[in-house]
């Protein structure tokens, strides 16, 4: 089994440069820094270059402040190959602004896919603020949207409407929940897609935690995709898998043809900054 790195360029977001735990990025025309416990080793650039910038200071796991502070909310676009969508960002008390930029590839990926298969049924679970879902449903897509934050489906909606969908079904669910709804019913899915946090808790204050989790989800979501033809994604950024791991998983219970990536961002002197792995492939 190859092992494929997926990077890619595009013009609103741009990796600048990382080192010392930290990364350096620009969102459109704003700059920021953010602590990232693999950016190791020394930046490119002495630190004295990382000006202009809104920097987050972590003031506990899950909490933290951007000095100067950035604007609630502004747009940003990916321009794929063949289409385009726009996103919102939006600072808040945590470090992430609403987009993973190192999944575009997949987004191009799931796009093309989706565009050969008209109307193909999308299940996105751990769905987050949309984009994966977006592109789908701009392929022409039926899209189904699940994730167990209310306002994660907040902002996913309205991100849809900036790119005006209205044809995404939203479900404010425990994952797990609506996988075995949909067992039971023998629902079936072109394509399916996951995104799961090491830990979390559902609207019924369920704690989800991937160790424990990941495998039964796996065992009764995999039986969903078709005989024929299908799509598989998921991504991951826990250290409690290795990519063979997941990959076994999988296979054990569909035998489907599969690759393992890495995520990574990538700076102007083609620097790579590892994010994530993936698990992914279409039939």
């Amino acid at each position: 089994m190859e092992y494929h790195i997926r990077t890619t360029n595009w013009s609103a977001y741009q990796l600048l440069d990382f080192g010392e735990g930290w990364r350096w990025e620009r969102w459109g025309k704003l700059k920021t820094i953010r602590p990232d416990k693999w950016a190791v080793g020394r930046p490119h650039q002495p630190r004295s270059f990382w000006q202009d910038s809104h920097c987050y200071t972590p003031k506990t796991a899950y909490e933290g402040v951007w000095d100067p502070p950035l604007p609630e909310r502004w747009t940003i676009t990916y321009q794929g190959k063949g289409w385009h969508m726009q996103l919102w960002c939006r600072s808040g008390k945590f470090k992430h602004l609403g987009i993973f930029p190192e999944q575009a590839s997949h987004w191009d990926w799931l796009y093309r896919w989706v565009s050969q298969h008209k109307g193909a049924k999308v299940l996105n679970l751990f769905a987050y603020t949309g984009a994966a879902s977006i592109a789908a449903a701009l392929a022409g897509g039926k899209v189904t949207h699940v994730d167990a934050s209310r306002s994660a489906i907040t902002w996913a909606v309205e991100n849809a409407a900036l790119n005006q969908l209205s044809t995404i079904r939203w479900l404010v669910e425990d994952a797990r929940k609506f996988v075995q709804r949909a067992s039971r019913r023998k629902e079936v899915y072109d394509a399916l897609l996951l995104d799961p946090p090491a830990y979390g808790i559902s609207p019924e204050s369920k704690r989800w935690e991937i160790q424990r989790d990941l495998p039964p989800l796996l065992e009764e979501l995999l039986p969903l995709l078709p005989e024929t033809h299908g799509l598989f994604l998921i991504n991951l950024y826990s250290a409690d898998f290795s990519p063979y791991t997941l990959l076994r998983l999988i296979q054990e219970v569909r035998n489907i043809p599969l690759e393992i990536g890495e995520l990574v961002l990538e700076t102007p002197e083609r620097r790579r900054l590892s994010t994530g792995f993936y698990v992914r492939g279409a039939w």
